[in-house]
């Protein structure tokens, strides 16, 4: 059944999108010793910053601005922080933000140069799925060693790839994390791909991020992510979760599973972003 996305709801699922990014820095430190991680709240959001070759992906903003007020002292703040990682800031910026945050942009020099989408649906009328969809068996039991050289293997193939320290880092992050349940799709018991689902606490009760998933190469096409999405949704429901979201550039291969397993597109977001101003001499 569709739902309404309006400011509340999309506060829920910013906030627990702010702390999944938080999280992610968080084992980051652990994992890496990694002095100069870190997370700075701002504006009701917080900003990550990790290592410069990681790009927007551990460095970006997230839940500015829907409900605290942010400044110019704020963004110079954050701009100057980016600065020293060599980094320009991006701000993921939901749609229900206070209109006052845009002409604030403007006059700093910010440009929309991406976007994204937010899929979430609602888990008190998911239907009953069978475990297994045809030959592909989906479980939570994937070993951390598998789910790693698994994962790097599934991204690294994609049209738009990153850097393969970048893929570790994530997957390994995913490993380390005690809300993070990591799943496998196995076709004819091999494994074909990976996926994992954190859940996180909200102001609605949990909700759950399905997140960091790819399918090996030699079994695109045959139904592996959607049998993922499908484990994830019935396993966020057991555990209790009111909702379950995901993120996905639109158009992309994750934004149309997500769209199939029945998921509905709560709303865009726009990356605003400020390059990071040139050296001097």
């Amino acid at each position: 059944m569709p739902i309404y996305c309006g400011p509340e709801l999309a506060l829920i699922l910013e906030h627990a999108e702010a702390l999944h990014l938080a999280r992610q820095v968080a084992a980051w430190q652990t994992i890496s010793a990694d002095a100069e991680a870190r997370v700075i709240p701002v504006g009701g959001g917080i900003a990550a910053f990790t290592r410069r070759d990681f790009g927007r992906k551990l460095n970006h903003v997230c839940g500015l601005g829907l409900n605290d007020t942010v400044t110019a002292a704020d963004l110079y703040a954050l701009e100057t922080a980016y600065a020293t990682l060599g980094l320009g800031t991006e701000i993921d910026l939901c749609p229900h933000v206070d209109p006052a945050l845009l002409p604030l942009l403007a006059d700093r020099g910010y440009q929309v140069n991406a976007f994204s989408n937010t899929y979430v649906r609602a888990l008190d009328d998911l239907p009953t799925l069978p475990p297994h969809a045809g030959r592909i068996e989906c479980r939570d039991e994937v070993a951390a060693a598998a789910f790693i050289e698994q994962s790097v293997l599934g991204f690294s193939v994609q049209l738009s790839t990153r850097p393969v320290a970048l893929l570790q880092a994530l997957a390994r992050i995913a490993t380390q994390r005690e809300d993070t349940r990591l799943f496998g799709a196995w076709l004819d018991g091999q494994l074909a791909g990976t996926a994992g689902m954190a859940i996180l606490p909200s102001a609605a009760g949990p909700v759950a991020h399905l997140y960091i998933a790819s399918t090996l190469p030699d079994y695109r096409g045959m139904g592996v992510q959607q049998a993922l999405c499908r484990a994830r949704l019935t396993a966020a429901q057991a555990a209790g979760c009111r909702y379950a979201f995901v993120t996905a550039r639109p158009a992309n291969v994750s934004a149309r599973n997500a769209e199939r397993a029945g998921l509905r597109l709560a709303y865009t977001k726009s990356t605003f972003a400020r390059p990071a101003p040139l050296p001097l001499g």
